[in-house]
């Protein structure tokens, strides 16, 4: 049983790992540059940092068994996937005005972003509404989470054709880039992977 088990604490610890590790490069950016950033720009990195910090206390809590815990534990995963598409969405205005098709690279970022949003409602629909339905729609989950999965690594793929072809990065630094859009996408990339194993069961007594 335990064998059987290894795959999936394997990647939700890595996983865990990752978004540890993001939700740390925005705790540098804040200590870094905390004396001029705007006080939108503080509290939108102090609200990055945290949610990503609640994805990976969801990893790294992946074995508790008691019952209040893991309720509190799904309300927190909810708001924190919910919280990181909507900080994402606020930009669709500016993304969208971006966009030009004579230019490339506006195109792969567009499609970077549209992919990296549609991949993370996935995520979202699948964690509030389809995992506790698992045992009964588990091709469905199958096929969704592949599919954010397929888009995480194409947005993935995009920002690294702006990064190595068009030297455009998403951060303030190309080295800031390099280290951080990596964590972000194999973090969700994990996420996904992991929620591809079933649930753990909660068995009422009769």
């Amino acid at each position: 049983m335990k064998d059987k088990l290894m795959p999936k604490r394997l990647i939700i610890k890595l996983t865990g790992l990752l978004f540890a590790a993001y939700s740390a490069f925005i705790i540098f950016t804040i200590i870094r540059d905390g004396r001029v950033l705007s006080a939108e720009a503080f509290f939108i990195s102090v609200l990055v940092a945290l949610l990503f910090g609640v994805l990976a206390g969801y990893a790294r809590t992946s074995e508790v068994k008691d019952e209040l815990f893991r309720t509190i534990r799904k309300a927190a995963m909810s708001s924190a996937l919910i919280g990181v598409f909507a900080l994402k969405l606020r930009m669709v205005g500016k993304v969208i005005a971006y966009l030009d098709f004579s230019w490339p690279q506006t195109v792969l970022y567009n499609g970077a972003y549209w992919m990296t949003q549609a991949a993370l409602l996935i995520l979202i629909i699948y964690y509030v509404f389809i995992r506790k339905e698992y045992p009964f729609l588990i091709i469905a989950s199958v096929v969704l989470l592949l599919i954010a999965m397929i888009l995480f690594l194409c947005s993935l793929f995009l920002e690294m054709i702006l990064f190595f072809v068009y030297s455009i990065g998403l951060e303030p630094s190309m080295l800031r880039t390099a280290v951080s859009r990596p964590l972000f996408y194999l973090g969700f990339i994990g996420l996904s992977g992991y929620f591809m194993f079933p649930p753990r069961l909660t068995i009422l007594p009769l």
